[in-house]
C-alpha cells in the first residue's frame, strides 16, 4: 500500500516534490486493480494491518479492495481540502473470481471492470442495477 499511496499523498501535500506526478494526477479520474482473480484464496486474518503483513500468502481480494478503498477515501479528503480532483475506485471484479469479489466491490467501489460473472449471480446483478453501479466489459477480452 505504501508503494502506491505514499507518493500520491506526498505530492498532494507538496506538489513541488514531484511536479510531473502532480500534473499527471490532475488528469486521472480513477484507479483499477489489475489482478488475477482466478487464484484461489485462503481465508486469512483480515485484521492484520498492511504494514504488519508477514504471511507467506498474498492477502485476499477482499483485503486489497478494502485497503485500496480506505486509502483512496483519505486521499480524496485531502485532495478535496486542497481543491484538487478526486478519484474513483473501479477495480477488476467478477471476471473469474468468487462471487465474494462482486460482493466486496458492491459495498466499496464506484464501478467495476469485467463484471461478466454477474450473470451467474442474479441477486448481485439486481443490486448493481438498483444502485446503478457501472460495469464495464471489454468486447476484446471478455465473451
Amino acid at each position: 500500500m505504501n508503494n502506491f499511496f505514499k507518493p500520491l499523498f506526498e505530492v498532494t501535500i507538496d506538489p513541488e516534490s514531484d511536479p510531473v506526478l502532480f500534473h499527471y494526477l490532475l488528469s486521472v479520474v480513477g484507479f483499477d486493480s489489475v489482478d488475477d482473480e482466478s487464484i484461489v484464496e485462503q481465508d486469512i486474518d483480515l485484521t492484520t494491518l498492511p504494514i504488519d503483513w508477514d504471511h507467506d500468502e498474498s492477502p485476499s481480494y477482499h483485503y486489497w479492495i478494502y485497503y485500496m478503498w480506505a486509502n483512496l477515501q483519505q486521499l480524496n479528503v485531502l485532495r478535496k481540502q486542497r481543491d484538487l480532483n478526486t478519484f474513483t475506485l473501479r477495480p477488476h471484479s467478477g471476471e473469474s473470481g468468487s462471487p465474494g469479489h462482486l460482493m466486496s466491490t458492491f459495498l466499496l467501489c464506484d464501478a467495476i471492470n469485467h463484471g461478466i460473472n454477474l450473470n451467474e449471480e442474479p441477486v448481485l446483478m439486481y443490486l448493481y442495477y438498483l444502485e446503478q453501479l457501472p460495469v464495464s466489459v471489454s468486447p476484446l477480452s471478455n465473451n
